[in-house]
Parts: C-alpha cells; structure tokens; sequence
C-alpha cells in the first residue's frame, strides 16, 4: 500500500512524538510499504534531513517520499503541516491509507471532508482542542489509534462517548534487537563507554529517558547513595536538566551521561545488567497539563524488553497492561526507594531468575512489540 503519514512532528528531533513517527514509518516501510511522510522539518535542504533520518533512524530513504517544509519561526506549525498534506490530496497524492497523528489535518480530512482515516492519538486534548479531538473520533469512518486499554476508557471519560472504532496498539521497538550474553556485558560496555570505568562495580544499571518530573530520577539518586558497589547511568535529558543534575550530584557511582543517539542508546541498553523505569503516579513530558501516568506507553519499555536486559518498573497499572510482575519484569513501587533496592538484590542474588526475566521480556517484544508488528495490526485494519 501507499501510506500517507501526517505527523505533529519537527523532524529530526530528539522528541518522543518525532522519535515515534519516525520509527513507525520505518516499521510501515519494512513490512513492505511506500510512505509519504508529511512534517516540518527542522533544515533548510530537505536532503540533509533524509540523511540524517538514515543515519539515526536507519530510515530506508528510497521507500519514503518526505513532504515537508522548512520554517525558522515556530508559529501554527501543526496546522501548516496540515494544510500541506491536505493540498497534496486535493492535488492528486495517492493514498491507500491516510494515518494522522495531527490533530488539524485529522479534523480537516475526518470531519470537514468525511474522509476514511486512522486517527492515532496519546493524549487528552484540553480546552477547543478537546471538540476536535471529539468530533474526530466519533466519526464513523475514523479509526481511533490509542497506546493503551486505559487511554481508550479516559477518551471514553473524558468525551462522554468512546471512539467510533478503536485499534489498541502499544509503543513498541525496532527490529533486531539482541540481547548481550551476561558474560560479555562487561567488554561491551568498555567498547560503548570508554570515558566511564566501570570495572570497580558490581552490577551496572540503566535508565534511558527524559528528567522531567515523574521520571523517577530521585528513586535512582536514592539508590545509588545506598549502593555505592553499584553503578547508575542516567542517558538523555535536554541541556538544561542535564547541566542541573550534574551540577548537583556528589555520587561517584552516578553519573549523567547526557544525550546519545537512539542506535547507541539501544546498544547500551543490552550491555547495562538492569534497566530502570521509575516512573511516578504523576508523569510530565514537558507540555503543561499533560500528565500521561494513567495511560502512557513508553517507547523505551519495548527497547528495554528488546535488550533481553532486566527490567526494574513502578508498579503503575497501565504499564502492567505489557509487564507482568516475575516474569518479564520486577515490579517495584513508585516512590518507595527499598523497593526498589530488594528488587535489584533480588536480581543480583539469582542469576537463572534474572536471565528468565529478560529471555522473556525479549520473547515478548519479538512476538509482539516491533514496529513492523505495529504496522501490520495498522494495515491489517484497513
């Protein structure tokens, strides 16, 4: 099929929105799919972009057509990205399938051209963006795309009426993952982290992600002053929230190793001995008034189960919606910090436990959680 795409998204960008379209149009594109991918983007030449997308992303460029445009300003972007998808309709773009992430450009084609669509969306709307959100999804030739059961009932809530039609499909994570013998763990991590001396400490843990509030970066400080034989790595954050951490922190065995590139990141995953999602009940990303606690589905836990490393997680509902307490994760609570510390002992103390754990965290993610498993449930659909 040829699939039009039309993103919210500035691309490239090192947002979780952009990070997400990107990704799902690879997975389209892998299950044998052409992509017209519609979205500003963040160069004058269109070209260095596509390259970039390759090198980062390992987008395949030959199967994706980008409509896009270039702005310095950031004003109306949504609704510019928009209005160019919808020209290129009405100018004549083939499309057998029309999937929109943008609010506008659903509303546009859905409600004011009754066009067929899937409608993907991970939040509630607030304010007059709440009708549209609305009038979108209670179409009937709309199928409404949620990241979880939760945001399908809070929509339905919210709304006072459910989506029109629902496809339920959770984040998921780029083919080819392999996990990394725990053997092997330590001489891959002196390749990826040279500038890091590991050798001192005992167990090696991982959070990839933002440092907004919610991400549950005190949980992993708390733990690192009671275990200082182990070693914290925090990657990602923007510059502001970096600078602030590593400014604050006193822990030898913490460090903030900033921003990597997603290829890198998912390396590095695999060569940590134990991920962290300490996620908390209230969950920023960096939009006012979006807490997305209650219904979130993080791209990182699938790139976490992908790596066949141990997961450690807030015991928080929706993300028992995909992890199961025991068996493809250890499940910890929120904000209690020796929680989470006897789940790491725990790990520590049983290796065969903790190898079933990410054998089957991996299985998992193989079975069901890539992106070209997303895409075809997407296509599938239709």
């Amino acid at each position: 099929m040829k699939i039009l795409y039309i993103s919210p998204s500035v691309l490239p960008s090192r947002a979780a929105n952009a990070v997400h379209v990107l990704h799902q149009c690879h997975g389209f594109m892998a299950a044998g799919h052409d992509v017209v991918l519609a979205a500003k983007r963040s160069a004058r030449d269109a070209g260095e972009v596509v390259r970039t997308l390759e090198r980062d992303f390992a987008i395949d460029a030959s199967r994706l057509e980008f409509l896009s445009y270039y702005s310095a300003l950031n004003r109306a972007d949504n609704m510019r990205i928009a209005l160019m998808a919808w020209r290129a309709l009405r100018r004549g773009l083939q499309a057998d399938l029309v999937l929109s992430r943008n609010l506008y450009a659903s509303y546009i084609l859905a409600v004011r051209m009754g066009r067929p669509i899937f409608f993907e969306t991970h939040q509630i709307e607030h304010g007059w963006r709440s009708h549209l959100q609305k009038a979108i999804m209670t179409q009937p030739h709309v199928t409404t795309i949620v990241i979880s059961k939760k945001l399908e009932e809070v929509l339905a809530d919210a709304h006072g009426v459910g989506p029109s039609s629902t496809l339920v499909l959770p984040d998921a994570a780029p083919e080819g993952m392999e996990p990394v013998p725990a053997h092997d763990k330590p001489a891959a991590r002196a390749r990826l982290m040279p500038q890091i001396d590991l050798a001192p400490y005992r167990t090696v843990c991982g959070y990839f992600g933002h440092l907004y509030p919610g991400r549950g970066i005190e949980i992993i400080e708390a733990m690192a002053e009671k275990r200082p034989d182990a070693a914290f790595l925090v990657f990602g954050g923007n510059d502001r929230d970096i600078a602030e951490r590593r400014a604050a922190n006193t822990l030898a065995n913490l460090v903030f190793a900033g921003h990597v590139s997603h290829g890198a990141a998912v390396r590095i995953m695999a060569a940590c001995d134990v991920l962290l999602m300490p996620y908390q009940r209230a969950v920023s990303i960096g939009v006012k008034k979006h807490d997305t606690a209650r219904w979130m589905s993080p791209m990182k836990m699938f790139e976490y189960m992908g790596s066949g490393s141990p997961i450690i997680s807030s015991s928080l509902p929706v993300l028992e919606e995909v992890l199961e307490d025991g068996r493809n994760a250890l499940l910890a609570e929120p904000d209690a910090p020796a929680s989470w510390l006897a789940a790491l002992q725990r790990l520590e103390s049983d290796e065969t436990f903790a190898r079933a754990i990410g054998e089957n965290a991996h299985s998992d993610y193989r079975a069901k959680y890539t992106w070209k498993a997303r895409a075809q449930a997407v296509c599938g659909a239709v």
